[in-house]
């Protein structure tokens, strides 16, 4: 429940900042921090709803069984940094083939989304839709799994190009 209600907050910090985002990204701030972010510290708020729509409908497809719709929203060709440590980069048509075997092992996938949020690089000019969410697998044999999931979807021209996804199992006792 902790984690929850810390991801709420995250959410609702972000989400407070948005009027005043744009000005404060280009203000000069005197406020030294303790580390510098080594891809980029300058984010606001995103506009664009269609990226997010592309995120929520590729979990959606997957939830869906319909992979066979990835064109819509993954580029020709995407990388992908998984939370077990395995990280690959493949073709589109080939992520599907490896995407649709894993789904084949399932009899369904839930997928409750807690939150997201699109946010824009400003001096890195890139686009990103962040999403955490519950996924609940069944798998054939009868096996349930469920976690909570965060994905980092970065996005050009509307596509996705690159996934850092981190998971987290549910502990004994967690409501499933």
């Amino acid at each position: 429940m902790k984690k929850i209600l810390y991801l709420f907050a995250v959410v609702a910090m972000f989400a407070s900042c948005k009027n005043g985002a744009k000005t404060a990204a280009s203000a000069t701030d005197s406020t030294v921090m303790p580390y510098k972010a080594t891809y980029s510290s300058s984010f606001v708020i995103s506009d664009s709803t269609s990226n997010t729509k592309a995120v929520l409908q590729s979990l959606k497809d997957w939830e869906d069984n319909k992979l066979a719709n990835a064109p819509a929203y993954f580029a020709d060709t995407v990388a992908m940094n998984f939370w077990d440590g395995s990280a690959f980069k493949l073709q589109r048509d080939s992520m599907v083939k490896v995407f649709q075997k894993v789904r084949d092992s399932l009899a369904s996938s839930k997928i409750e989304v807690t939150a997201y949020i699109g946010l824009h690089s400003t001096d890195k000019n890139s686009d990103w839709v962040c999403v955490w969410y519950k996924q609940t697998d069944t798998y054939k044999s009868g096996k349930v799994d469920s976690a909570y999931f965060q994905d980092d979807n970065q996005l050009v021209k509307g596509k996705i190009v690159w996934v850092n996804d981190k998971r987290q199992a549910l502990k004994p006792g967690m409501k499933k």
